[in-house]
């Protein structure tokens, strides 16, 4: 199947776009005064686009699926079908007082290329939210150690494919965003430590580094 069918089937089928703990600490981060507009990167059906609408944003999103967009611009979005992959993202320099990225620089096969094309469309005085997750934790690494699988093996042995194409840890992570000339910029984290099921919002960056299931970004260029 080839990926943009695989997408759009799975929004046919009921597939969203659900708000977690990490999309909420990036609703905190989003600038309180001089809103405009905001570019949601691989909006998908348009949930969280609807949330940054009602915070006063005027929201623009783009999403590699057609089913996605439809859904999304159904929702009032201004949602746009895009292979960022192929076409960058397809506005003009400095339109955007926000990017915002949620779960989307992994799945792309060019995550540098993405970063700074969201440095480009981004004010000189806006800002760029993302996340991605942390996927050399302490307990994936020991798991890796002790088992020896792949850590994508799980997932090609339940749906036979893998979305993510880049296994982000602390140091990838900064590597890229030096590289893209996003900066300053602050990590965050959504931490899970063993045998507490409560995930929780920490700046520290070895708790992170070791525990963190997913990386926050607030980024500026």
């Amino acid at each position: 199947m080839r990926p943009q069918d695989r997408e759009n089937w799975r929004y046919s089928t009921g597939s969203g776009n659900p708000i977690d703990i990490e999309e909420n600490v990036l609703f905190s981060l989003l600038p309180k005064h001089d809103k405009g507009k905001l570019l949601d990167v691989g909006c998908g059906v348009g949930t969280i686009s609807l949330e940054l609408k009602k915070r006063s944003f005027e929201v623009y999103g783009i999403d590699f699926s057609s089913v996605a967009t439809q859904k999304a611009k159904r929702k009032g979005i201004n949602a746009i079908e895009c292979n960022v992959d192929k076409d960058g993202i397809p506005f003009e320099d400095n339109y955007f007082n926000v990017v915002w990225a949620g779960d989307v620089v992994e799945h792309v096969f060019d995550p540098i290329f993405l970063l700074k094309e969201m440095g480009r469309v981004v004010k000189p005085t806006g800002k760029i939210l993302l996340t991605v997750p942390n996927d050399m934790n302490l307990i994936k690494r020991t798991y890796i150690f002790i088992t020896g699988k792949s850590p994508q093996s799980g997932i090609y042995r339940a749906l036979n494919q893998c979305k993510h194409h880049t296994m982000f840890s602390l140091e990838l992570l900064e590597y890229m965003l030096n590289e893209a000339s996003l900066s300053p910029y602050h990590i965050y984290s959504i931490v899970k430590i063993p045998k507490l099921s409560k995930k929780r919002f920490s700046k520290s960056r070895m708790l992170g580094m070791l525990f963190g299931s997913v990386f926050i970004v607030e980024a500026h260029k």
